[in-house]
């Protein structure tokens, strides 16, 4: 087992297959005890193996431990958002979509237009309340690709995007609910759902989003930051 420093948290948990043991390098720590312990029994990989046959054991280890943290994260004023999310000048914007919609190629425009933008995570990262304030932080868990860092930062906007004609707009609580809800993971138990719940309504409350249409230029990441910032 090693301890790892995950959105300013500790979790412990042990690595067999070389995936997740690669992605949890950067983020491993010197703690001794951990906030969130984390393990998967065989009972669950004969789950995974049955339900999602082509998926190999080192696959259902990545995915499902990054399921397990999430789900623990909600007892940490946290949660996860399926986005890309990319950091400049101190402060996160995220970019959510369903998966194939272009999240990742519109923040791939930020590095390309803003030479000191980073990528904090492109497909996962956690959503944390620390000192009162939120941050979106890198994990390991960041879908296909390798594309995350060790390091939070506050968020300053949240923004649900899909192809088209470039144009932004600022969402209401309501409005912004539905997407939000569709882009992070519900768990199956009734606790956890509650905290996802309560966790969720104070992030529409305390976090500016919007909707956005868009095309692939420099324009549309322009557009996105001056509207956001």
């Amino acid at each position: 087992m090693a301890v790892y420093k995950i959105a300013d948290l500790t979790a412990e948990y042990s690595c067999r297959f070389d995936l997740l043991k690669s992605r949890s390098k950067k983020y491993i720590c010197d703690e001794k005890e951990a906030q969130i312990k984390l393990s998967l029994g065989e009972d669950y990989y004969i789950s995974r193996r049955n339900k999602f046959p082509t998926l190999t054991d080192e696959e259902i280890e990545y995915i499902g431990m990054g399921a397990a943290f999430y789900k623990e994260l909600l007892n940490f004023d946290g949660m996860m958002l399926h986005a890309s999310a990319v950091e400049l000048n101190g402060e996160a914007y995220l970019f959510s979509a369903p998966s194939g919609t272009g999240k990742s190629t519109h923040t791939e425009g930020w590095l390309r237009v803003f030479e000191n933008a980073e990528i904090i995570n492109d497909d996962k990262p956690a959503i944390r309340k620390v000192n009162g304030q939120y941050f979106a932080f890198g994990t390991p868990f960041s879908g296909k690709n390798d594309i995350s860092i060790n390091k939070g930062y506050p968020i300053k906007g949240i923004c649900f995007l899909d192809r088209g004609k470039n144009r932004i707009e600022k969402l209401n609580t309501q409005s912004a609910m539905s997407p939000l809800f569709n882009q992070t993971i519900r768990p199956d138990d009734e606790s956890k759902m509650d905290l996802l719940c309560s966790r969720a309504e104070d992030v529409l409350e305390s976090i500016n989003f919007y909707a956005m249409f868009c095309d692939t230029s420099d324009e549309a990441v322009k557009m996105a930051y001056d509207k956001m910032k």
